[in-house]
């Protein structure tokens, strides 16, 4: 499965280079792209299944020791500094570690996390403000599983929210810079909420590769019914770090 998963990340990247080449001598389109970048996470919130809810609390420490797969990459690009698109694909594998000091249980967790938006630039002078509309798709794969009940509770489960949100970047000088963003999505179309916020310090200290430090955050709240219940009312952050290819 993670070999999959490998490949259909790779193909993504590839995919994204004709697109650049085709336009790197056009200088009316801009390119960003960052095609790894380390978010260390932590995930605090409920997560619960038929029923069986868990007050969870993992910290980073506990996801690197059980990482078993992690892919991260963001991808914009805007036309004649106005139009723009901007993709953010997140893939994590935590395997399964114990959750409880007070009773045997072990959680399983994996999640794919895709935001896919088109942007407007509403101001564009040393200050820069983008709108954007789009869509963020979260797919999960939890289990429960306790050992010593023999007992087994998984369940797949996926949604799609509108999101709308804005950026905005500021620089200070030819090196140094700021961005924020931030997002509300949900509306109760796939969550009942969903948002997200990131703030970055950007130092770019060549013509076209940039390094950014700083500090995401992403809540959703969902929940399902019926015989494979499921809920998830979680805060998934911590600091960021990337570098940032730019042309």
């Amino acid at each position: 499965m993670r070999l999959q998963q490998l490949i259909l990340h790779l193909v993504f990247i590839l995919l994204l280079i004709p697109l650049t080449a085709n336009a790197e001598s056009n200088k009316d389109w801009e390119f960003e792209l960052a095609p790894f970048y380390l978010w260390a996470i932590n995930i605090s919130g409920d997560v619960g299944l038929v029923g069986r809810t868990s007050s969870t609390q993992v910290e980073f420490s506990d996801v690197w020791d059980n990482l078993e797969g992690v892919f991260t990459t963001r991808f914009s690009t805007v036309y004649k500094k106005k139009f723009g698109l901007m993709v953010d694909y997140n893939y994590l594998d935590l395997g399964k570690e114990k959750d409880s000091e007070r009773i045997n249980l072990e959680v399983g967790f994996t999640s794919k996390i895709l935001n896919l938006a088109g942007t407007y630039r509403v101001i564009d002078d040393k200050h820069r403000l983008d709108g954007l509309a789009g869509i963020r798709y979260i797919s999960m794969d939890v289990s429960f599983d306790f050992p010593d009940i023999n007992q087994d509770l998984s369940g797949d489960y996926s949604w799609t929210d509108p999101i709308l949100g804005l950026l905005y970047r500021y620089p200070f000088n030819e090196r140094w810079g700021l961005r924020l963003y931030g997002d509300i999505g949900g509306f109760g179309v796939g969550s009942d909420f969903t948002w997200q916020s990131v703030a970055l310090l950007t130092y770019q200290p060549w013509e076209n590769v940039a390094f950014a430090l700083g500090y995401r955050a992403l809540g959703a709240d969902y929940v399902s019914d019926g015989s494979n219940a499921f809920t998830y009312d979680a805060t998934t952050h911590g600091p960021l770090f990337g570098i940032d290819f730019r042309w």
